[in-house]
């Protein structure tokens, strides 16, 4: 069963990439917000993994991430409001 911290990192992730794929769209002014709200959570990003991956061995992800599951979730709720933000601005 996943705990609190790990289902608000998998929304993390997924809020994330739907702003990465709209990264195009991101006005100007919400550009430095998309830089700082990226910044704090690069720490969740998988790229480690493929350089340190063997076959046939269980991997375990270490994230590097000291908060608390209140600023998770203060995450999720600034990347949500900047992907309403980005979804209004491309319609």
């Amino acid at each position: 069963m996943p705990t609190d911290a790990q289902l608000l990192i998998g929304k993390v992730l997924q809020i994330k990439d739907k702003i990465s794929a709209k990264h195009h769209c991101i006005p100007s002014d919400l550009a430095d917000e998309w830089q700082s709200l990226d910044k704090q959570t690069q720490c969740f990003e998988s790229q480690g993994l493929y350089r340190s991956a063997v076959k046939g061995q269980q991997m375990s992800k270490r994230i590097a991430y000291s908060g608390s599951v209140k600023e998770l979730s203060q995450l999720v709720s600034k990347l949500k409001k900047l992907n309403k933000k980005v979804t209004v601005n491309q319609l």
